[in-house]
């Protein structure tokens, strides 16, 4: 019978050495101090069930092109080999350059304490393939390996050991336990599908040197001392294909790692080209201060996804907790393609959910959202990049230091929305919503910010080094105030100090009852500041609580109200509450 553990019971082996993990690469501007992050108790389903493990005489049919040593079965020619019972020993692959074997476990224990379970030597291609109801256990018992070569080339370093393409597919159920190192690795392409998959171990659990696909299937992926999912290679095959990306097209995946959980030497890509995706991301310190519960920042990297390049997110659930960034795109790698890192995150599509002891989603370059629904719900910065663009979607963002941050790179820094709901809400305190290092520019889309207390230049809604621009959509900005757009250009201000904002259910309507915003405050502010292409010249105003008016007014020139000099006023108010534009409640 199939069980449902606890999700920290799952985990709560994990004895993490952080000098496997590698450094950090620490974004501009993190502070050294960072609020814990809570982690809900979830559950998720173990295929594991010692009740169905196989045993009895060890059979392979057919028996031509196997070589059977001692306890060592070999491979040596094309096709299909089905495996029966168990066996303290091996299966090797030892083809031709061109054969494809496949290797059909039905109802198969195996277990080697002497070298890989499966050591594909050499062939073509290699399927481990679990028949369909069948169930199958593979156990790498040997000593741990030593961890200054752990997650090297060495060969025969998993559980599951290949030097060719390397297929995990079927729809029976496949555990793989290693106590040696990786759990499975293919030197060039592993791809895995429609098998329910377990994988333990203290090296990484799924390694392809040149690529990782996951198309289909239930996987649970446990790395106690490495990364879950991880590549290698950068450069591009005799055949012209860019190695070293993850692609999860398909699938219901679970990773829990001590260092990151995808880490990939190119690109990650999460589409539903093959199935729907509902991938959970986990990474975590147990031999940390913080305990199990509970997940803060190191020195260490244990991000949830990690490119080198670029990450793209078009479609499925994705939901990740992670002591380091949720999402992180580098540019300061070196490439075997020889090209230049993007240091790029796309956000097309799909349901994306950040709790990151760090930055939420992080881009050395740029950072595009244009669809889909992204939600940072904790973190020290939820969306940091050199350029952050917003064209579409739904946006929520909560940052314990800045929600957003453009920060410097090789481009100008600037924030540009476009289109979209955006929330971003921060504590009071030297913290701003929106930090820009260069830019914020606004042409349509509808924005609520719920800044930090006024702190002069320091901190508030939205701090710029550049300028605000404001020609299009909606923008409610509370907390202090550091700047304000010219108005004027398409889109007309209003801005006040000094009326207390409580918390509540607001509405922002013109004089014909029609309404520009509705949203909802959970603490009390005091200074606001609107820009808005729904500010007509001359057209009058009211900003209403529960029905009562708290603001009324007539927008006479393009800019109106108490603040429109671009001072600050005392801020106020924290994280909380939610809104959502007309037609959304």
């Amino acid at each position: 019978m199939k069980k449902l553990i606890a999700l920290f019971a799952a985990i709560t082996a994990l004895s993490v050495l952080f000098a496997s993990c590698g450094t950090a690469n620490n974004p501009t501007g993190s502070g050294t101090e960072t609020e814990a992050v809570s982690v809900p108790a979830e559950t998720v389903e173990d295929p594991t069930n010692d009740e169905l493990i196989a045993t009895g005489e060890f059979t392979v049919s057919p028996s031509s092109g196997v070589t059977v040593d001692g306890n060592v079965y070999t491979v040596t020619a094309a096709g299909e080999y089905t495996f029966k019972g168990a066996l303290d020993g091996s299966i090797a692959v030892d083809a031709g350059d061109e054969d494809e074997v496949v290797l059909i476990f039905d109802g198969v224990t195996l277990a080697s304490s002497d070298t890989a379970p499966i050591y594909v030597k050499n062939a073509g291609e290699v399927s481990v393939k679990s028949a369909e109801g069948s169930y199958n256990t593979v156990t790498d018992s040997r000593a741990a390996a030593d961890s200054s070569a752990s997650d090297g080339n060495t060969d025969g370093n998993a559980a599951i050991w290949s030097d060719c393409d390397l297929k995990i597919n079927g729809k029976g159920t496949l555990i793989v336990t290693s106590s040696y190192d990786n759990g499975i690795k293919s030197k060039d392409d592993l791809t895995v599908k429609n098998v329910t998959l377990k994988v333990t171990s203290p090296g990484v659990a799924l390694k392809g040197n040149d690529s990782v696909e996951i198309k289909s299937g239930s996987l649970t992926l446990v790395s106690t001392e490495a990364d879950g999912i991880k590549t290698s290679n950068t450069d591009v095959s005799s055949k012209g294909n860019q190695r070293g990306t993850v692609t999860i097209s398909g699938g219901n995946i679970s990773v829990y790692s001590a260092c990151d959980g995808i880490s990939v030497a190119y690109d990650v890509v999460i589409n539903e080209a093959e199935a729907a995706v509902n991938l959970y991301v986990y990474t975590a310190d147990y031999a940390a201060e913080s305990g199990a519960g509970a997940v803060s920042e190191t020195e260490s990297s244990s991000k949830g996804i990690k490119a080198e390049n670029a990450v793209l997110i078009e479609a499925g659930i994705v939901t990740i907790y992670a002591m380091d960034d949720g999402v992180h795109a580098n540019s300061d790698s070196k490439l075997d393609n020889g090209l230049t890192p993007e240091g790029k995150i796309t956000v097309n599509g799909g349901t994306l959910m950040v709790t990151a002891a760090d930055d939420g989603l992080h881009a050395d370059g740029e950072l595009i959202i244009s669809g889909g629904t992204v939600t940072v719900t904790e973190s020290h910065e939820g969306l940091e990049g050199n350029v952050i663009s917003i064209e579409g979607g739904y946006v929520t963002v909560n940052g314990y230091d800045d929600g957003m941050n453009a920060c410097k790179g090789e481009k100008t820094p600037e924030v540009n929305i476009s289109g979209g709901t955006v929330t971003v809400t921060t504590p009071s305190g030297d913290t701003d919503a929106v930090d820009s290092n260069g830019n914020f520019v606004m042409s349509g889309g509808f924005v609520l910010v719920r800044g930090g207390a006024a702190m002069g230049g320091m901190a508030g809604s939205i701090d710029v080094d550049g300028s605000i621009s404001v020609t299009g959509g909606t923008i409610l900005s509370f907390g202090g105030i550091c700047e304000i757009p010219s108005g004027g250009n398409g889109a007309n201000v209003y801005a006040s100090s000094g009326t207390n904002f409580s918390a509540g259910d607001y509405t922002l309507t013109d004089s014909s009852g029609n309404t520009i915003a509705s949203f909802t405050l959970d603490k009390s502010y005091s200074s606001l500041w609107i820009a808005s292409d729904a500010l007509a010249l001359n057209g009058s105003f009211t900003l209403s609580l529960g029905g009562s008016a708290v603001l009324s007014w007539t927008q006479s020139s393009a800019q109106e109200g108490d603040q429109v000099t671009g001072g600050f006023g005392p801020g106020g108010g924290g994280p909380g509450g939610g809104f959502a534009p007309p037609g959304r409640g």
